[in-house]
């Protein structure tokens, strides 16, 4: 679809309240209200709320892919490093918010994921990007030596994404950051390292 100003904000600001009140109490009105648009506007650009959210996933991770490309094109850090300052930089953004929005993939897959095919398609499409990106990393890691290289390298990014996700879930739970930080430090310093 081509770019729009209108559907521009209405991806924004849904972007927003789902990742604030989640999928069940982000209604459609309180999106049209914050953009103020009527609502015969939101339909000429997507058919229903469930298309909406698909959008906001897809939307969402090139955003997070852009981040991650950034961060593989500056040569300038060796891949651990990479991954490090990359999600350092998550775990930031998440304590601007005081650690209780988390990641809205991870917040969408278990509201709604399994009942919604439109999201959980959107989610998984969104998953197989990252993971592309992510195990390109940790090859090159793998290749100088500061990875483990007895197992795959899209074995140990699926072992990442799982176990960061269970890090935000504790960060949500404690309200600081320190649980994803010893997350992360853990998988790149010990389940990964060679």
């Amino acid at each position: 679809m081509n770019p729009s100003p209108v559907r521009d904000s209405l991806l924004a600001a849904g972007t927003e309240l789902l990742a604030q009140r989640g999928y069940h109490g982000t209604g459609l009105k309180a999106v049209l209200d914050q953009v103020q648009v009527p609502k015969g506007s939101f339909y000429h650009y997507f058919a229903s709320k469930e298309a909406f959210t698909a959008e906001i996933i897809r939307h969402y991770a090139d955003w997070l892919l852009t981040l991650m490309d950034t961060a593989i094109a500056s040569q300038s850090l060796t891949p651990r490093e990479t991954i490090r300052q990359l999600y350092r930089q998550m775990i930031t953004e998440f304590e601007r918010h005081d650690c209780a929005q988390g990641c809205l993939l991870g917040n969408l897959a278990a509201e709604i994921g399994a009942a919604s095919s439109d999201c959980r398609s959107a989610l998984n499409d969104a998953y197989d990007r990252w993971q592309l990106r992510f195990s390109s990393l940790v090859t090159a890691g793998q290749e100088q030596g500061q990875f483990r290289r007895d197992l795959p390298a899209d074995t140990l990014s699926a072992l990442f994404w799982n176990t960061w996700e269970g890090g935000i879930l504790r960060m949500k739970l404690e309200r600081h950051g320190d649980p994803l930080r010893h997350t992360l430090d853990n998988l790149l310093d010990c389940l990964m390292s060679p």
